[in-house]
């Protein structure tokens, strides 16, 4: 049931019924609150039910702070105590306006104190209890970014140990603002966070988010690294959501962060920043004081007339430590005891993605301002050809190529040549051994079928039995195809070896009567060898022309 008010009358002279602390701490509440009771809130004026929890938040608080600018008093002020009574705390009392002037926001409840509240400060003034105001903050300078101007106010991050919490920035950019951002693609919109140190009003903080976080920016998520190094404070980047917010001007951009488990409170607001790409780094690294050549020198000759320690040559790289390239710009900073410098492209390239600032050479802490050109090692680096990787250093600062020494010693030897007669050893080699089993295995077959051959010759036993055994299921033809082969190659091809004689064969043959003479001519002269070792693979054919 819906309930009906009369139409709302406009005050002409008031432009919000609240302070901008009370309006924070009734938002601030009912972000804490749970779903039932966000729901009752939008029965009692009204509004629709239906949604996820942040639908039914961002509908509460859109609600209050269009009463809050209609300047609707009485409707602000019963909704405001129903919130406070739906999560069951007490009214805040009411600010004076002097203390108005140095809180931003209003703790949401009266009991709610610090323990510092009342603790005198160092400087003789009282310290403020609750977040930060709009530049009481400040960032460490990067040399890549330059802040300008902040468009929002300082939102405090509450400490949530065990439940999760979200903070909103409202971005509303001007004419002037809008314009610069459109034309100049170097102006950047960036969140910033840091840590509570209890000493962010003095001094200047580390850009930190909480550990467990989540960014967006018109309910699109800001895909950024949040955390930075491991164990190294000061390596994160401030947030860029310059694409994720809508340029006009006068338009409300949302930006919501979603933290949770955090044990410390954090700082969060928006600025508008120049950002100085690498290169223009590297063009002000160029004009700014270098490292001279004849200071090089002068610092190496004195090293080595140093009684206490022995100067030796040593090997300078030619490439950058962090990109293993062939260095273009040779820099180093100047309490660096070192030659060796890196690449300015590199280095500069690394720190805007991870601004550790330490050497990549020797680890001692660094900074832009420290960095300079040395022009010993770009006078090195023109003097070289590109392939050159290294050089050697004389202590005396005199520098010379090893690869032309090296080239010049090894000018005599023919790597081809040796390939190629390592080439042919090894085909002679393979040749050998594809024929030596064969020729191993034959010669004992030869010998004992000498040994075993009968004294009296009987050839048509013989013959009657190599056509029997002809009949074996034995894969006869493979067999006499590859002898055939071998015979094809030409007069260098080697012998073809006999074959192993049929000891059974021999057994019966030398058994047998009326063997005839001619098997024993053709042993003498030379050619009944394959044939007493004559398998049954052999044909009746070739075993004729052998009895010739």
């Amino acid at each position: 049931m819906l309930k009906l008010f009369p139409a709302p009358t406009l005050l002409p002279n008031m432009a919000s019924v609240c302070q901008p602390s009370e309006l924070q701490s009734v938002v601030a509440l009912v972000k804490t609150m749970t779903n039932a009771q966000l729901k009752e809130i939008l029965r009692s004026e009204g509004l629709t039910v239906s949604g996820v929890k942040a639908s039914l938040q961002f509908r509460i608080i859109e609600f209050i702070e269009r009463l809050n600018q209609g300047g609707l008093i009485e409707r602000y002020d019963s909704l405001r105590r129903f919130i406070y009574a739906t999560a069951h705390r007490s009214m805040p009392q009411p600010s004076t306006p002097q203390s108005l002037s140095s809180h931003q926001y209003q703790s949401p409840s009266a009991n709610q104190t610090i323990s510092t509240q009342h603790r005198p400060s160092p400087l003789g003034a009282p310290m403020a209890s609750h977040a930060f105001t709009s530049g009481r903050i400040s960032f460490k300078e990067s040399p890549f970014y330059t802040v300008l101007q902040q468009l929002t106010s300082t939102v405090e991050c509450k400490v949530r140990e065990q439940t999760r919490d979200s903070v909103e920035l409202r971005v509303a950019l001007s004419q002037d603002v809008s314009s610069r951002l459109q034309a100049d693609p170097n102006l950047r919109v960036m969140v910033y966070c840091a840590a509570d140190t209890g000493l962010n009003q003095y001094t200047k903080s580390d850009i930190a988010f909480p550990h467990q976080v989540e960014l967006k920016a018109n309910l699109d998520e800001v895909k950024a690294n949040l955390r930075g190094l491991k164990n190294k404070p000061g390596t994160t980047r401030p947030a860029d959501v310059t694409d994720y917010i809508r340029k006009k001007p006068g338009y409300p951009n949302h930006i919501v962060m979603t933290y949770a488990l955090t044990t410390k409170k954090f700082f969060v607001l928006v600025n508008l920043v120049q950002r100085h790409p690498v290169e223009e780094l590297v063009d002000e690294l160029k004009l700014r004081k270098i490292i001279s050549k004849e200071q090089v020198l002068r610092e190496m000759k004195s090293r080595a007339g140093d009684t206490d320690i022995v100067a030796t040559s040593s090997v300078m790289s030619m490439k950058c430590p962090l990109s293993t390239l062939r260095i273009t710009v040779p820099c180093r900073t100047v309490i660096c005891t070192h030659n060796q410098c890196f690449d300015a492209y590199s280095f500069l390239q690394l720190q805007e993605q991870a601004p550790t600032w330490s050497c990549p050479v020797c680890s001692k802490a660094t900074s832009f301002e420290s960095l300079q050109i040395d022009q010993y090692v770009d006078d090195i680096l023109h003097s070289t050809s590109p392939d050159i990787e290294q050089v050697v250093i004389e202590p005396d600062g005199r520098w010379s190529n090893p690869k032309i020494d090296d080239a010049t010693g090894a000018g005599g030897v023919t790597p081809a040549s040796d390939d190629g007669g390592s080439d042919d050893d090894d085909l002679i080699e393979i040749k050998e051994l594809g024929n030596t089993p064969v020729k191993q295995e034959s010669l004992p077959t030869a010998s004992l079928s000498l040994q075993r051959t009968p004294a009296q010759s009987r050839e048509p036993s013989s013959t009657s039995s190599v056509a029997r055994m002809s009949t074996n299921k034995r894969p006869a033809a493979q067999v006499i195809d590859l002898t055939g082969s071998d015979d094809d190659n030409g007069d260098d091809s080697p012998v073809r070896p006999p074959k192993r004689p049929a000891l059974s064969l021999l057994n019966r043959s030398s058994s047998r009567p009326g063997f005839p003479n001619s098997y024993k001519s053709g042993l003498v002269n030379g050619r009944s060898a394959p044939f007493a070792g004559q398998t049954s693979s052999e044909s009746p054919s070739q075993s004729g022309g052998y009895s010739a």
